[in-house]
């Protein structure tokens, strides 16, 4: 098996409504967003020797994350935007398009701030 990772970024703003400390109020975050496949690499076709080509990743993931979270209040899209819970949602929602033949979604890591990341893993 072969696995392959992509970078993506995305800005937006959030509060934690059930936290206590400084992030009960409104602020914003500079994301990255890592997303790692694991599968076989294809042996024919236009993806010959690639696992999946990254600009179909980056097609799916822009559609059904960037575009949806990239400077939104995420508060409108989540109830508690956590690290944690945002990580779980986007791996819920990449599966079913990445899931397919070998390929496998495996890890989903979101870095809020460059010391801090949320790590989902198969």
């Amino acid at each position: 098996m072969i696995t392959i990772t992509k970078i993506f970024r995305f800005e937006a703003a959030h509060f934690l409504p059930c936290h206590l400390g400084k992030c009960k109020n409104v602020h914003g975050h500079s994301y990255v967003l890592e997303i790692e496949i694991e599968g076989d690499r294809n042996f024919e076709g236009p993806e010959k020797d690639m696992v999946m080509d990254f600009g179909n990743l980056s097609k799916i993931v822009n559609e059904l994350v960037i575009d949806r979270l990239d400077h939104k209040t995420l508060n409108d899209i989540f109830d508690n935007p956590t690290a944690e819970y945002m990580v779980m949602k986007i791996a819920q929602w990449l599966m079913p398009y990445i899931n397919i033949g070998t390929n496998e979604l495996t890890q989903v890591k979101l870095w809020e701030t460059n010391k801090c990341c949320a790590t989902w893993k198969v």
